[in-house]
């Protein structure tokens, strides 16, 4: 398995997509798994997990989620993203499904089609949170292997 870009840009990425979810979610008012389908569909989830720079860490996280807006609904998001320094729920699932997408080098698109998606994500936040990233891992991994939702 080979990841699609260097670890060097694997934290801005992290952030990137978890601003993305926050400032959609919180901000815009999407609710969490169709803008995670939206991601998909946009074309932009592609691009960012091919390792593209201008969306893996050129892009904020508020500017991929209005790349992802403008391509699914033809308009252009004037919220302001909020000033909140507390990294929100949304935010959290995000920056693990970027790290776990680039670990595994498997597609968006294929792992919310095998059970991981933001609603099985979030639902992990609290044991989760404030662990390692292997421990996600782990039960991502089962997961994805098994087709199903794990515990």
């Amino acid at each position: 398995m080979t990841n699609a870009y260097d670890e060097t840009y694997l934290n801005d990425a992290m952030n990137n997509l978890g601003d993305m979810f926050d400032y959609a979610v919180n901000d815009c008012g999407y609710d969490a798994e169709e803008f995670f389908t939206h991601f998909i569909i946009s074309g932009v989830a592609q691009a960012f997990e091919k390792g593209n720079p201008k969306y893996v860490a050129g892009l904020s996280g508020p500017e991929l989620a209005s790349e992802v807006i403008f391509r699914t609904f033809r308009i252009r998001s004037d919220i302001q993203p909020s000033e909140d320094t507390d990294k929100s729920a949304e935010y959290w699932a995000g920056w693990i499904l970027a790290y776990y997408q680039w670990h595994s080098a498997r597609s968006f698109g294929y792992l919310q089609k095998n059970g991981l998606n933001i609603v099985r994500i979030l639902s992990l936040y609290h044991p989760l949170h404030e662990a390692d990233v292997s421990k996600f891992v782990d039960i991502a991994d089962r997961i994805i292997g098994n087709g199903a939702e794990a515990s």
